[in-house]
């Protein structure tokens, strides 16, 4: 057999391998004749298929399903949980949160370290790395192999080469850390932008796994956005996709800090909300110093509980971030938006302004429909879209040939 013929096979056996395990991960565990039928694979090959997942401990049979079927293709088969883990970090404006997940996307362990206001990629690198290892030699996972980790950062990613390269905030410029972190582990590492990686664990993980156009757009201290485009995460041409941020809604508005005037982070971010509640007399200064992310969501308990000041800031902000989504929609036209933040707690009615404002704003016949809703995984998005991105990116799109180490295995 020639090079080529090789590659080839390897290149048929890896996206047959990548089919079988998306297919179950969407469904949930299924018998092999029903993954013949969803994939469109030979039930032959769908046996040795499945017969290398299992022996590479991707797999297992959970038992037989409870129909008239008989014979091995009653048996279902699901992703292990036992086997490998993910090691996963979501770095915040004020912390870095490290964790390990499962394949299916479940939180096995985590912990939060809050972070200085400057800190170096190497210490975030030792920091993280430090933390994986105190959390693997837990007895809880003696037999359980760190299989890759996922890392979602701030600012602009080139994904391809696990590289943070632009984060003003923090001042890192071109910083290769993603392999600043393989050299400390040993294991692939998957970097992209934190709030992309939130998206691709929507629908790979979350409520909106069976839709392949999707925007999730997270309002925190900044405001970014993850698109899905037919199934897979879009970063553009450099890495720059879903800056919704700093969108334009007010050309009359305030100064940014990226130099712009009137983006939608002076109008709708929490340092944005939270300074227009000090001058509307809702909060004072001292109470604006305290926690971000308490202060804000004392600014929402307030409008779910009718204030009139808090409840026109609330509207003032939905209103904003409408016309930033309206732009979205006319652009990429997703089937659904995803809204994740403190400010999104304070209740139904913003996420109704919200959708006012989209349909008064976009272009859209009378029977087109968005569906701007919140995001399924909470305050552990960030976490669960890390693991996502390392699932999505290290092992299904390499359809799982992935063995570690015995040196990973220490990891």
């Amino acid at each position: 057999m020639d090079a080529a013929t090789n590659a080839g096979n390897i290149s048929s056996r890896m996206y047959n391998r990548e089919r079988v395990l998306r297919t179950i991960l969407q469904n949930g565990g299924l018998p092999r004749v029903d993954l013949a039928r969803q994939t469109g694979l030979t039930p032959a090959a769908i046996s040795n298929i499945t017969r290398d997942l299992i022996d590479d401990g991707f797999l297992q049979e959970l038992g037989v399903l409870p129909t008239k079927r008989v014979g091995a293709q009653s048996i279902i088969l699901d992703l292990t949980e036992n086997q490998y883990l993910i090691g996963v970090a979501h770095q915040g404006a004020s912390s870095l949160r490290i964790g390990l997940a499962t394949l299916k996307g479940k939180l096995a362990a985590r912990t939060e370290i809050a972070t200085p206001q400057a800190y170096t990629p190497e210490w975030a690198a030792n920091t993280i790395a430090e933390r994986w290892h105190t959390m693997m030699r837990n007895d809880a996972f003696a037999q359980t192999r760190l299989a890759a980790a996922g890392v979602g950062i701030v600012g602009l990613v080139d994904s391809t080469r696990g590289l943070a390269k632009h984060m003003p905030r923090i001042g890192w410029e071109n910083v290769p850390f993603a392999r600043m972190l393989e050299d400390r582990l040993n294991i692939p590492i998957a970097l992209d932008n934190n709030v992309r990686g939130m998206a691709v664990g929507e629908t790979l993980f979350g409520k909106l796994r069976a839709y392949r156009n999707v925007a999730f757009v997270y309002i925190g201290t900044g405001i970014g956005s993850g698109i899905i485009i037919e199934g897979n995460p879009y970063h553009g041409s450099h890495g720059g996709a879903g800056e919704i941020g700093h969108v334009c809604v007010d050309p009359q508005g305030e100064q940014c800090y990226c130099g712009n005037v009137g983006c939608l982070e002076t109008t709708s971010s929490e340092t944005a909300i939270l300074r227009r509640a000090v001058a509307m007399g809702i909060i004072t200064e001292n109470e604006r110093n305290r926690s971000a992310k308490e202060a804000t969501r004392d600014l929402a308990r307030r409008a779910r509980q009718g204030d009139p000041l808090a409840v026109q800031l609330q509207t003032d902000v939905a209103k904003s971030i409408g016309i930033a989504l309206a732009n979205m929609v006319d652009l990429l036209n997703p089937s659904h938006i995803v809204l994740h933040g403190v400010i999104t707690e304070s209740g139904s009615e913003f996420l109704n302004i919200v959708r006012r404002a989209v349909q008064q704003h976009a272009f859209l016949s009378d029977d087109d429909m968005v569906h701007i809703v919140p995001a399924t995984f909470g305050s552990d998005a960030g976490l669960i879209g890390a693991a996502a991105v390392a699932l999505d990116s290290v092992i299904l799109k390499r359809g799982a040939f992935l063995q570690p180490t015995p040196e990973r295995a220490t990891v």
